[in-house]
């Protein structure tokens, strides 16, 4: 809670103009900034509570930052693919224990994969990158990255702009919350995997 706060108060300073450096940070937390996306999305909706700007108008704009930046990554993939990972900054990202853990994600559950990753943050990059780069058609991407995105960026826009009134009961519901919806998003994710799993053994028998 303390970044956040601390990044309001820079926000604060450019009014409601503040929106727009939000989009900014959230392009670059696609591309692996090291700052929780969670950080932006409840500054968002802290700036929306304050009254700098229309809570729907700051959604968007956290929506669309969010899925361009994750789009940018993918293009790269798909562009560059192999070349860019020989380069210094991509041998950082994908290391070969990375590597051979995304390969094994998207052997088991194929585009699916996206979707995990978005609530993955260690591996949302390199997973990205290399859904364009295995060739990934374009609209799976997004469909899979938006319906993932449509469950977290509204979630902690909403909470912190409710709240925003009383810092110190957003900052109990945070903990409160972070807890519950990982945990509720854990148990849909196995479910959903051993679903597919016991669809995919059934076609097998057929």
């Amino acid at each position: 809670m303390d970044k956040v706060l601390s990044f309001l108060s820079w926000l604060e300073t450019y009014g409601d103009k503040g929106i727009y450096l939000i989009f900014l940070v959230l392009l670059a937390c696609g591309f692996g900034f090291p700052l929780p996306e969670d950080v932006p999305l409840l500054a968002a909706g802290l700036l929306s509570g304050l009254g700098y700007v229309n809570f729907w108008y700051a959604l968007l704009v956290c929506f669309l930052g969010v899925l361009l930046g994750d789009s940018t990554v993918f293009f790269l993939g798909k562009t560059f693919g192999e070349k860019l990972k020989k380069s210094f900054l991509f041998r950082y990202i994908f290391t070969e224990p990375r590597e051979k853990k995304i390969a094994g994600w998207f052997q088991k559950h194929g585009d699916k994969s996206v979707f995990l990753a978005r609530f993955a943050p260690g591996l949302r990059v390199a997973v990205f990158f290399s859904a364009g780069s295995y060739r990934v058609p374009y609209w799976k991407f997004l469909f899979f990255d938006g319906i993932a995105a449509l469950v977290s960026v509204p979630v902690w826009v909403w909470l912190a702009y409710k709240l925003s009134s009383n810092l110190e009961l957003l900052s109990e519901k945070l903990r409160q919350f972070q807890w519950g919806f990982y945990t509720v998003l854990g148990v849909c994710l196995v479910g959903g995997i051993l679903f597919f799993a016991l669809k995919k053994t059934s076609n097998n028998k057929i």
